[in-house]
């Protein structure tokens, strides 16, 4: 992500003009909690928290990483409530987990909601390969991503993600779709690491 989409956010996020976050936990990451016992679970570009808060009821232990400061507090605010042992919020670039010693790794569950797609091309390759790195052996990615399109530098085809995370990860799952808040196609994607 270039310096002028980083400022693009911040100010977002100063001013709440967050129409990427609607507050709410997508049913594809309930329906994998329903499937996995709780254990630790990694955010990346977890934004305010909602995700972290709905893993944090269900006895989970994660930890969530974002680089915009508004957007740790105010996942901090909406974190508050839980034991700061359970749940711990980093501001750092998701591009650089290597020098994040502080995590919990290898997690269970790694989780990428929209953050994986809006990174720089040439960052995405490194950003890919620390995603096993993070995971337990079995663990499970799940990553939201829309797909290209020509007016924005965001976004990631099918054929791009099954590149970048295969064969390091095995593709369990691919859903294809399209995200209403922006009218744009989109998919879910479910890998493990084997």
């Amino acid at each position: 992500m270039n310096a002028e989409q980083r400022r693009n956010f911040s100010e977002r996020y100063a001013a709440g003009d967050m129409p990427w976050d609607s507050g709410i936990t997508p049913p594809e990451i309930f329906e994998i909690l329903s499937e996995l016992p709780p254990g630790k679970a990694l955010d990346l570009g977890c934004g305010t928290g909602t995700v972290m808060r709905d893993l944090l009821r269900r006895g989970w232990r994660a930890d969530g990483i974002d680089f915009v400061q508004g957007a740790i507090d105010l996942a901090r605010d909406k974190l508050q409530q839980f034991p700061a042992e359970t749940c711990r919020l980093f501001r750092h670039d998701v591009t650089k987990l290597d020098t994040l010693t502080s995590l919990r790794a290898p997690y269970d569950l790694v989780i990428d909601i929209g953050c994986g797609h809006c990174i720089d091309k040439e960052a995405a390759p490194g950003y890919a390969k620390a995603i096993p790195q993070m995971l337990k052996v079995g663990g499970a990615f799940m990553l939201y991503a829309s797909h290209p399109r020509p007016d924005s530098t965001v976004g990631w085809a099918p054929a791009e993600v099954e590149r970048l995370f295969t064969p390091k990860l095995n593709l369990v799952w691919h859903r294809q779709g399209t995200d209403t808040a922006i009218g744009v196609a989109s998919s879910w994607y479910r890998f493990q690491r084997t």
